[in-house]
């Protein structure tokens, strides 16, 4: 019987370059990088619905079939390809009106589709930062009732006088 020869296997990292990225916010309020182009920059913080109803104004696609196609994806996958969506079609868009880009202004076009879900994002914001003070500070009163409480109580062995 012939032995089987045995590979090595050479463990390979990947180190991205993360110069050429910018910090973004994420539809979940954390922080994330993204390429930094007009797309990224005017649809940041925009959840998948959100990037789903833009991308399907552009592509002529319902968003609801756009969300299904990717739902297997994880949340940020989605948010890329959608974005990439996005992309093509402005580009789609700049190409077949490269002529007379007064008629079609590509992004500044984006820009004012993309103003009313800005909005509901600030709103989404601004909540989550006010349930995160209200948990602070039930967190805060937590530690100071812990803290009086164990005041309060007399040491292990003592009787109290």
């Amino acid at each position: 019987m012939a032995e089987a020869k045995q590979e090595e296997v050479k463990e390979v990292r990947i180190k991205p370059d993360l110069e050429k990225y910018v910090n973004g916010v994420s539809a979940s309020g954390k922080k994330t990088k993204n390429c930094g182009d007009e797309i990224a920059t005017a649809t940041d913080g925009f959840s998948v619905e959100e990037l789903a109803a833009v991308a399907s104004k552009l592509r002529d696609i319902p968003a609801k079939d756009l969300v299904a196609k990717y739902a297997h994806l994880n949340v940020g996958m989605q948010a890329m390809n959608l974005r990439n969506l996005i992309r093509g079609g402005v580009a789609k868009l700049n190409k077949a009106h490269e002529a007379d880009k007064a008629v079609v202004a590509g992004i500044p076009t984006l820009k004012l589709e993309c103003a009313k879900p800005q909005a509901a994002v600030a709103k989404r914001n601004a909540a989550a930062a006010a349930a995160k003070a209200a948990a602070d500070a039930k967190a805060a009163k937590n530690a100071e009732a812990k803290a009086a409480k164990a005041a309060a109580k007399p040491a292990k062995g003592k009787k109290a006088a």
